[in-house]
């Protein structure tokens, strides 16, 4: 007697899971850096009244301070990508996670580098070192949690499956 036994395995897929918490990073993200870059352009002219010394005596500070807004801008354009892919289910959205994962990190290597090396410039810069750090500290253990996760989990993996 020949029995077929029919395997049923459920295959995890969908925004379900652990895969909740870096949903609401995503869907997060583009709010805060929108935040961030609204009071960046709402505080500009009094910080540039404030910062003119300052960028007169560094073009170092003057790139890193208009560099950042840049960049901020850039953040937000990459962040609002990913979210339309994420929800999209792109195969591409994964990678994109990765890539906002590192850009963060990044962006707060940059930062450390830079206030510390801005101690000449403003003088005692150790509490702006010492926020940078732990900004990168955080996204530091945030990369190691979720770019392994979205590398090989089974979700992931049976989630973003569009092209």
């Amino acid at each position: 007697m020949n029995i077929q036994v029919e395997e049923t395995v459920k295959k995890p897929n969908g925004l379900g899971g652990w895969l909740i918490w870096p949903t609401i990073m995503v869907v997060l993200s583009p709010f805060s850096v929108l935040a961030s870059i609204i009071g960046i352009f709402q505080d500009h002219a009094e910080a540039m009244e404030g910062l003119q010394p300052f960028m007169e005596q560094s073009l170092s500070f003057t790139l890193y301070y208009y560099g950042n807004i840049l960049l901020e801008i850039g953040l937000l354009a990459f962040s609002l990508t990913l979210l339309v892919f994420y929800f999209q289910k792109k195969k591409r959205a994964p990678h994109l996670f990765v890539g906002l994962i590192l850009f963060y990190l990044i962006l707060n290597m940059i930062d450390l580098l830079a206030w510390a090396s801005f101690d000449s410039l403003f003088g005692d810069t150790s509490q702006l070192v010492k926020q940078s750090g732990l900004r990168l500290l955080q996204t530091g253990i945030t990369a190691m949690i979720w770019i392994p996760y979205f590398r090989l989990s089974l979700r992931v993996k049976n989630t973003f499956v569009n092209e």
